[in-house]
């Protein structure tokens, strides 16, 4: 089995090295960046764990999460301290629409 990782805010980060998964602290977008970078390289990751205020900042980076047909690591996106803010959600929705080839309803309740 391989890696999990988390890449986020110091406290987060600490919350998640208490449970036993290999974390990093990042202090701003660009440390942030290399560090996903880092990461994807790997071959060990199988988890890739970001805060979603984090993942929304790279997206706008147009960081890739993933490698040319590499299926891992996985991408996980959890809730920051803040509260969430639905991004990742609507770009599941947005992969999901461009694979099946038509655009689909989508709706909050």
């Amino acid at each position: 089995m391989g890696r999990i990782v988390f890449i986020g805010d110091e406290y987060l980060a600490m919350a998640f090295k208490i449970i036993g998964i290999e974390t990093y602290a990042a202090y701003d977008v660009i440390e942030a960046e290399k560090l996903v970078n880092k990461t994807v390289e790997r071959d060990d990751v199988d988890i890739l764990m970001l805060p979603e205020d984090l993942y929304i900042s790279l997206s706008n980076r147009y960081v890739h999460f993933k490698r040319e047909g590499v299926n891992k690591p996985i991408l996980m996106v959890v809730p920051p301290l803040s509260g969430l803010s639905g991004k990742r959600v609507e770009d599941l929705y947005n992969l999901i629409s461009q694979a099946v080839g038509i655009r689909l309803q989508f709706r909050r309740e």
